[in-house]
């Protein structure tokens, strides 16, 4: 299959890791080495392989630890970082901050969740070029595996914009507010559904897998005390 996607430094990349994970213990999921990669890492990997640029990942709860893993990693490689400070006031306000932060010229934007194991430069890539081959009048597509949505989601600038103008809207609201424009992609690919919430979850993937997890030591004055979480 062809990953390639046509003028790639036009689309805007949003990475989502602002969650608490409160199911998960109070861990930032995003820091779970799956055969010894951090589901991050892996992620911002399959981002970079399409020659997608400058990707933006919006941290809330556990900045300062995720902050402390992307310290470690190469300057070029980092993503750009922004912090929602009140991540859960508003379920809408970590996508606004993001959309905010992206570059004005971006022609469309791509979702992404930082807690998706399977997800890889593949999945990306076919998800980047049915939007490129979407027909007239669509302005949102989104995975659908079995009716149920998934990511990544990608959209127009004129969606980003719409969002922007309305304050607590999300994807969500959009999409059912402008259901002609919204293209749901029927796929059979778990990949686009697979998160991971619960202990139970890891244990799920490391045995359907065969993959090895484990979290990471927490680096020196981190606070990950899930009661502060």
């Amino acid at each position: 299959m062809n990953t390639a996607t046509p003028q790639p430094q036009r689309i805007g990349v949003l990475i989502l890791a602002a969650g608490a994970g409160r199911r998960m213990g109070g861990r930032a999921k995003c820091l779970l080495e799956v055969q010894g990669q951090s589901l991050l890492d892996r992620l911002v990997r399959s981002v970079r392989t399409l020659g997608l640029r400058n990707p933006v990942l919006v941290l809330g709860h556990h900045a300062a630890e995720i902050q402390a893993h992307l310290a470690q990693w190469p300057e070029h490689f980092k993503p750009r970082q922004v912090v929602n400070p009140a991540p859960e006031d508003d379920p809408a306000s970590s996508l606004h901050l993001g959309l905010r932060t992206l570059d004005g010229d971006v022609h469309a934007v791509m979702v992404l969740l930082a807690d998706q194991p399977l997800i890889n430069a593949a999945d990306i890539g076919a998800v980047l070029d049915a939007f490129q081959r979407r027909p007239p009048g669509a302005q949102v597509l989104l995975p659908m595996v079995h009716g149920v949505p998934g990511h990544p989601v990608v959209f127009d600038a004129a969606v980003r914009a719409d969002l922007l103008a309305g304050t607590g809207t999300g994807l969500r609201q959009w999409c059912a507010a402008h259901p002609q424009a919204t293209l749901p992609r029927l796929v059979d690919n778990p990949h686009h559904t697979r998160d991971l919430d619960t202990p139970e979850d890891v244990e799920a993937l490391e045995r359907e897998t065969g993959w090895v997890c484990r979290w990471p030591e927490p680096a020196p004055g981190i606070n990950t005390d899930p009661a502060s979480a």
